[in-house]
């Protein structure tokens, strides 16, 4: 195997030659890099295009000449970094448990109003701290939780094929009145500078599977809060009508 820092890229003529260095900088593309060279037999990197958000290197497309077992693997993919969610479960005395989804436009898969959970690239930071500086910025920063609180449910690709994107679940279960449920149902959120419109919606936790065509995220978040054994089974409230 080459060693990693003997590994070819090259860039095509559409990225700029003013930001390769911080192309080939990077978080995601160096990790991606360093487990590909340990992993493969990873001949050559080649970088075909570049998404750049401002100041931040996006998306990488690139295309690799790599092999394992003396066979050529497919080498295609998108780098774009590794994500987190939160499955916020509200126990409000007298109710069932309900959680809090956003309703947003995801051009990706053409769907102008896809229900999911709060969600959000790690940009370099922590997995813990991006998850609660998501909650904040797609929920409202009025919705206290602690790091401590955070339960991890696993971590998963989301799309091993073509994409390097590994998401991390978490859950967290907090005490709320009704003013304060009732405060949340509606409320428009979301990072101007990022051109999010993101509306916030709460429902009961058991019609996560009756939502419609949501995202992957949010079932597995659910059917593994379901099972874990400091779940519902541990708050009753959570099953009142």
């Amino acid at each position: 195997m080459v060693p990693v820092d003997q590994v070819p890229i090259v860039f095509s003529a559409g990225v700029p030659v003013e930001r390769r260095a911080e192309v080939r900088a990077a978080p995601h593309f160096r990790r991606w890099l360093e487990q590909a060279a340990g992993r493969f037999d990873l001949r050559r990197v080649a970088v075909r295009d570049v998404v750049f958000f401002g100041a931040r290197v996006g998306f990488i497309l690139i295309e690799a000449d790599a092999w394992h077992e003396g066979r050529q693997v497919p080498g295609a993919a998108l780098l774009r970094g590794d994500s987190v969610s939160v499955l916020v479960v509200l126990h409000c005395p007298g109710h069932a448990a309900r959680t809090i989804l956003t309703r947003e436009p995801r051009l990706p898969v053409a769907c102008p109003d896809l229900l999911a959970l709060p969600a959000g690239m790690l940009d370099g930071g922590q997995l813990v701290s991006t998850a609660l500086r998501e909650l904040a910025e797609e929920v409202g920063a009025d919705l206290t939780v602690s790091a401590a609180q955070l339960v991890e449910l696993t971590t998963v690709w989301l799309s091993p094929g073509g994409c390097d994107e590994a998401i991390t679940l978490y859950a967290v279960d907090l005490d709320i009145d009704p003013g304060a449920m009732a405060a949340l149902e509606g409320r428009r959120t979301g990072n101007r500078d990022e051109h999010e419109s993101i509306h916030v919606h709460v429902i009961a936790l058991d019609d996560i599977p009756c939502i419609g065509r949501t995202d992957a995220k949010t079932l597995l978040s659910y059917h593994l809060y379901r099972a874990s054994l400091s779940g519902p089974a541990a708050r009753p409230e959570a099953v009142q009508s």
